[in-house]
């Protein structure tokens, strides 16, 4: 895979984190910037207060009446509240004064389709739009001003002043990486997390380079002396490759004894049993507890920094070092790849899937007779790496659509491959 991505199909939904602020008045509103103005309303639609976000919107467009990023926000929130005449008109006039802007083409389509069918799947329709329209890449240019609230260093503050909460505190601080005031204090508090798995993905995240090397090593130590037994006797091998790998140089081949212990690890029944779903939901419940206002993208940013797979992608590395086995040698490490890639890519998360069929090519690699299934996991890696670029393009956390982010987020934590296989079908 490709390391996981924090804001890979699965991350790209918008993060919006911030507690409620008072209303500023009309005339300091009206002050504003009108980009900053286009930007507070969009934001509003996407957390659901859209008797809000269209009062506002409607203040900018008598201001500016051919500001297409207000059109564009103006047609999203009647969409979203079921005035399809209304938005019908919006759409017409934000094509007539940005016609070579594709979020107008996207809105005029999912105009159509959601009065055909008032009742259907949001995120059905949004990508039958998105195709009619010709697939356009909204990473590129969009029409709404740049410096939408996303996950960083002022949510992770967010999530801190809301909650003491150790397991709280430092899965907000693994989503982006923790600072070094945050290292130090996980280093302190780090004995009163008890969650195996987000015990497990904070070793993940101080196994790469950090700012407090003091606190890098405590904690590394501590996880060690924690993990160690929990390794041992697990029945997946998330983290049993984890520790057998974590603490080795990745230019260095396989020994006798490490092929050893991955034949046993890959022999394993399950790579992970915890469910995505369920990281999500006790994410959620995490951001709840902690007074986030709207934790729904920040729970799935969570439960995504919660996977890290970082000791497939180690194990990658060391495989590929190991040139020189004997054949015998390379065979069984073609076996073990091969039979380890299958469990991690049961995963129905796109990285998951991804990290699985790498490792999985890179066993057929080594396995004779293998072509015919090394070809068929190739073709799909090529179109799960054209399914991330697709997700991509789409920048899902610029459509200020409540419901379609609902649908995909449920659509994502239900199976996230078969999901976005919709996004590249012909």
């Amino acid at each position: 895979m490709m390391a996981p991505r924090r804001s890979l199909s699965l991350l790209s939904l918008g993060v919006l984190l911030a507690g409620a602020t008072p209303a500023p008045s009309v005339d300091e509103a009206q002050q504003k910037p009108i980009a900053d103005r286009i930007r507070e309303s969009a934001s509003q639609a996407r957390q659901g207060a859209l008797s809000e976000a269209r009062l506002e919107i409607a203040s900018v467009l008598k201001a500016a009446p051919k500001e297409p990023g207000a059109l564009m926000v103006q047609a999203c929130v009647l969409l979203e509240q079921g005035a399809l005449d209304a938005a019908a008109q919006t759409v017409a006039r934000l094509r007539e004064v940005a016609p070579e802007q594709a979020e107008g083409r996207v809105l005029e389509a999912l105009v159509r389709l959601r009065r055909a069918n008032p009742a259907g799947e949001w995120r059905e329709a949004f990508i039958a739009a998105w195709i009619e329209a010709g697939r356009p890449d909204f990473g590129v240019e969009s029409l709404l001003p740049e410096g939408t609230p996303g996950w960083g260093p002022e949510a992770i503050r967010a999530v801190w002043r809301g909650t003491q909460a150790p397991d709280t505190r430092l899965l907000a601080a693994l989503m982006v990486g923790p600072s070094q005031e945050q290292q130090r204090w996980i280093a302190s508090h780090l004995s009163e997390v008890a969650d195996p798995d987000l015990l497990r993905a904070t070793l993940e995240t101080f196994h790469s380079e950090v700012m407090d090397e003091t606190a890098r090593r405590q904690i590394q130590a501590s996880l060690r002396e924690r993990l160690t037994p929990l390794a041992a006797e697990s029945r997946e091998s998330q983290l049993p490759l984890l520790m057998l790998l974590e603490h080795t140089a990745q230019e260095a081949p396989l020994t006798e004894e490490e092929l050893q212990a991955l034949e046993r690890i890959a022999a394993l029944p399950r790579y992970r049993t915890t469910s995505f779903a369920r990281l999500y939901s006790d994410a959620e419940r995490r951001m709840k507890v902690a007074g986030i206002q709207a934790p729904v993208d920040g729970a799935f940013m969570a439960a995504v920094g919660e996977l890290a797979l970082v000791g497939p992608m180690v194990l990658f590395n060391r495989a590929k070092a190991s040139t020189e086995l004997p054949e015998e040698e390379r065979i069984r490490l073609g076996r073990a790849l091969w039979t380890l890639g299958e469990r991690i890519a049961e995963g129905n998360t796109l990285v998951e899937r991804l990290v699985g069929l790498r490792q999985m090519e890179q066993g057929a690699r080594l396995l004779p007779g293998f072509d015919v299934k090394r070809a068929a996991v190739t073709a799909d890696l090529a179109r799960g790496r054209a399914m991330a670029a697709a997700s991509n393009q789409i920048h899902l956390d610029v459509w200020p659509l409540p419901s379609l982010h609902r649908d995909w987020l449920k659509a994502s934590l239900d199976n996230e491959w078969k999901h976005l296989s919709a996004l590249v079908a012909p």
